[in-house]
């Protein structure tokens, strides 16, 4: 919370959200590094990420991840749960939905639970990263099981057929087929809620 409270506003011209393409949304700055904030539902920091400009990304020592992200924008009509901060803030830009970043594949059901917990009737959508290259797919079947334990649906990446081999998320495919792409992705499955039964 100190350094939190120490740091200053990050700027969309950092190195690191320059080269992923998207805007600060609320992150800080501390000398060259990002700071992203690890909150629990009460918007407690318990912890913090930190990314360098060439995109190396450390958690604090001993800090809590279980249950912890980062989030953008009030929940509306859905709120979106995934990975990493770009692939979140790629979302956010692309569909105006609110999203929470959870960090890591193995936190992406304790963050959708503490979200079910906390809006009980929202639809919650998992954005798969989808690691096609890596065995067991381990994104896109913790995304399952999230999406199972939470009553959530999944969303995943539908890349062009040149897709690069390491290519995997939602960032990935805005960097290269743009926000449409990824808008698309989100269409598909938010009209297929809309027209399913109550």
């Amino acid at each position: 919370a100190q350094r939190w409270g120490a740091a200053g506003e990050a700027a969309d011209e950092h190195p690191y959200l320059v080269r992923k393409g998207i805007a600060a949304h609320g992150l800080r700055v501390e000398g060259g590094l990002l700071l992203v904030p690890m909150r629990d539902t009460n918007g407690t920091v318990h912890s913090l990420q930190t990314i360098t400009a060439t995109g190396e990304k450390r958690f604090m020592t001993g800090g809590r991840v279980c249950g912890c992200y980062h989030s953008v924008g009030c929940p509306d009509a859905a709120i979106v749960v995934g990975e990493g901060m770009a692939t979140m803030h790629s979302i956010r830009a692309a569909t105006g939905l609110a999203v929470a970043a959870a960090f890591s594949a193995s936190n992406l059901a304790p963050v959708a639970q503490a979200l079910r917990r906390k809006f009980p009737a929202l639809p919650i959508l998992l954005a798969a990263d989808d690691d096609h290259a890596t065995e067991g797919n381990p994104g896109l079947t913790a995304a399952r099981a999230a999406a199972l334990a939470v009553g959530g649906l999944v969303v995943v990446p539908q890349f062009p057929a040149d897709r690069p081999p390491k290519a995997t998320d939602f960032n990935d495919l805005f960097s290269l087929a743009g926000a449409g792409a990824v808008c698309a992705c989100f269409a598909e499955v938010l009209e297929g809620m809309s027209h399913a039964p109550r």
